[in-house]
């Protein structure tokens, strides 16, 4: 029979190399994490002066081209600035080691809005010429910014801390309701310019404001107490009952009227009215950034330091080859090459395993991992909802042919008559996409 040797391998030996390994990619990961928490923020300034620009754009076509068009031309000149700022900002993502595989999905969208971004000329000249109608101008705007926020969704989507992936849905989610606050300014102001509201228009005002507000309460759910307080605040700002006396006005506003000269003053109030609840969002969006990159910077800085340390205790414990002999009852008997004793007519072998200290550093990081996990699944899920809805709107879109306003009050209408979630009438739709695709 052949002798039984011992291998010439250790897998002990290994698992302090493969410990240090584990928080040398949780601390890479998190370098990463900055990285796309500091593109968010470029990508939030432009979103910012591209809602601007798409405000003034409808109050200037609303208005026959009468008013507004210095403001329209300064707020073009700040969009280009940020853009630019934006681009240059890119130029670091495709430098050698930057195009990791993790980040595939997220620098296809970069791509994609990079791809709208270019189309921001010609949509500016069939502005200049008024061959578009204020909502149509409304619609391209929202269109480029809505690329721009699907890349705010993929960076979010891979956020491996609970606290930074809160604070990025919470960021999201107060990014979305302030793009659809923009999409309410740029509306009312095509309303209250053109002098009258009809049936489409008014619809699509309480679209955005019914939609604006389900994403302001997920954001406080999620969002860290300065923000939610700052959020609070705002609500009793005068400027915002403006924006609640004008929204009244313009959804009972008799859309017979057909004014051929209307009077500017609603539209210039409701314009700055809306704008200044718009900046003061803003400010709460500086908050969540603010709030971002201390988060990651800090966890940085202590993984950093809890990496040094499992470090240094796995070389103590290699170069002390501290070993412990733990029992383990077999009922086979024992291989040949191994120890082994009777205890209570038990036939239990002597097999040499890695210390106990080693151990609990095993056992630490596996814990640790798990309780990571289970405190991000709430913000994932809550992602996981937004991303399904507007698939789901994507798919009505495509299919149905209708519009976004559309799209989002059938989902919504049949939830209400199912009396089922939003999130799940959208899930099911996507599904059932799904089948009829694959010819089920």
């Amino acid at each position: 029979m052949p002798q039984n040797t011992s291998p010439s391998f250790s897998f002990e030996e290994a698992i302090g190399d493969f410990l240090v390994a584990s928080r040398k990619c949780e601390v890479v990961s998190l370098e990463r994490l900055l990285e796309a928490v500091q593109l968010v923020g470029r990508i939030r300034a432009l979103v910012h002066q591209l809602q601007r620009e798409r405000g003034a754009s409808s109050l200037w076509i609303g208005s026959g081209g009468q008013r507004y068009a210095d403001e329209l031309a300064q707020y073009r000149a700040e969009s280009d600035t940020t853009a630019r700022a934006f681009r240059q900002h890119l130029d670091g993502w495709l430098e050698p080691g930057a195009c990791a595989h993790a980040r595939s999905r997220l620098l296809g969208r970069m791509a994609l809005a990079l791809h709208g971004l270019s189309g921001l000329p010609s949509l500016r000249a069939e502005v200049s010429e008024r061959t578009l109608s204020p909502m149509e101008a409304m619609r391209g705007f929202s269109e480029l910014i809505r690329s721009l926020l699907a890349v705010v969704f993929e960076a979010a989507d891979s956020a491996t801390d609970p606290e930074v992936s809160r604070a990025l849905v919470a960021l999201l989610n107060f990014m979305q309701g302030k793009e659809l606050a923009g999409q309410e300014r740029a509306i009312g102001a095509a309303g209250f310019g053109g002098g009258a509201f009809d049936g489409e228009l008014r619809q699509s005002l309480l679209h955005r404001i019914d939609t604006q507000e389900r994403s302001f309460r997920i954001f406080s759910e999620f969002a860290p107490e300065p923000a939610c307080l700052a959020w609070q605040a705002l609500q009793g700002a005068g400027f915002v009952a403006e924006v609640e006396r004008l929204r009244r006005q313009a959804c009972t506003q008799d859309d017979s009227r057909g004014d051929p000269r209307p009077d500017p003053a609603p539209a210039e109030a409701w314009f700055a009215c809306t704008t200044a609840r718009i900046d003061a969002m803003k400010e709460i969006e500086d908050l969540l950034e603010m709030h971002l990159n201390e988060r990651c910077s800090a966890r940085i800085t202590a993984d950093r330091a809890d990496l040094g340390a499992v470090r240094d205790r796995v070389e103590q414990l290699a170069e002390s080859e501290l070993r412990d002999s733990v029992p383990y009852a077999v009922f086979f008997g024992a291989p040949e090459g191994l120890e082994s004793t009777q205890e209570e007519g038990e036939t239990v072998l002597n097999v040499p395993i890695v210390g106990h200290s080693v151990m609990d550093l095993v056992q630490r990081q596996a814990t640790r991992l798990q309780s990571v996990e289970d405190e991000l699944h709430a913000a994932r899920q809550a992602l996981a909802e937004r991303k399904t809805i507007e698939r789901a709107k994507a798919l009505l879109i495509q299919h149905r042919g209708l519009s976004e306003d559309q799209a989002y009050k059938l989902l919504r209408q049949t939830a209400m008559n199912q009396n089922r979630r939003l999130a799940e009438v959208a899930e099911a739709t996507v599904a059932m996409s799904d089948l009829l695709t694959k010819g089920l």
